[in-house]
């Protein structure tokens, strides 16, 4: 089964590495934006780096798979819908060294790294990536969304977009807003409002301003991440 690697950020360097040497995907090249595309010949990890148009051609959908390797959300999920659009399917990646349960529900595009422990009753959206999470039974991960060195307790649900940073932790049943970003070290104790920046314990909730963080919408292109 042939993978192509969308970013060629170091993300997209240690989710590549992943793939090629835990998973029964062969990665054949690496995809960037049609704006961003490198001098001729360019490789990285000794594959090409070509643009988005002619990885269509000279890699189509009905043969090859795609991974969205960029960490910023809202550019992952621009991408994943062009992506999407233009007929390919996506590849998963569950680390063979993770802890999980035979019940576990993915979407499509996801990325769970060796360090992650999930348990039973678990469902995660589309287009995530966790990297060195904890994830208490019956939790919802819904899509687009990245937790990074988090642990959630219990019935915790993390809205669309929604970024948790290292350290960060959540109390059982609570609800986590979309488009929040908990900062390192954030213990979340009550329910969150969208588009909330919580950066530490004494600093009360802040709403609207991750609007700001949207940089990407469906019609931009992302740079690699």
């Amino acid at each position: 089964m042939k993978v192509i690697i969308y970013g060629t950020g170091k993300m997209a360097e240690f989710i590549c590495y992943s793939f090629m040497n835990d998973s029964p995907y062969n990665v054949v090249a690496f995809c960037v934006d049609d704006a961003y595309v490198p001098p001729a010949g360019s490789t990285l990890l000794g594959l090409p780096i070509l643009s988005f148009a002619q990885i269509t051609k000279d890699f189509p959908p009905d043969a090859h798979k795609m991974h969205i390797a960029i960490g910023r959300n809202n550019a992952r999920e621009s991408i994943y819908n062009r992506v999407s659009e233009a007929g390919y399917h996506f590849a998963n990646y569950i680390s063979s060294k993770a802890n999980i349960w035979p019940d576990l529900v993915l979407g499509h595009n996801i990325f769970i790294d060796q360090c992650c422990d999930i348990q039973p009753f678990v469902s995660i959206g589309n287009n995530c990536m966790l990297i060195g999470s904890r994830i208490g039974h019956h939790c919802i991960i819904q899509n687009n969304v990245l937790l990074s060195g988090n642990i959630l307790a219990g019935n915790v649900t993390v809205g669309y977009n929604s970024f948790l940073g290292i350290n960060s932790a959540v109390k059982e049943d609570v609800l986590i807003g979309s488009h929040n970003i908990i900062g390192a070290g954030v213990f979340i104790n009550k329910n969150t409002e969208d588009y909330a920046i919580i950066t530490n314990a004494s600093t009360p909730q802040r709403i609207g301003d991750s609007k700001r963080f949207v940089m990407f919408t469906k019609t931009q292109d992302a740079k690699p991440a």
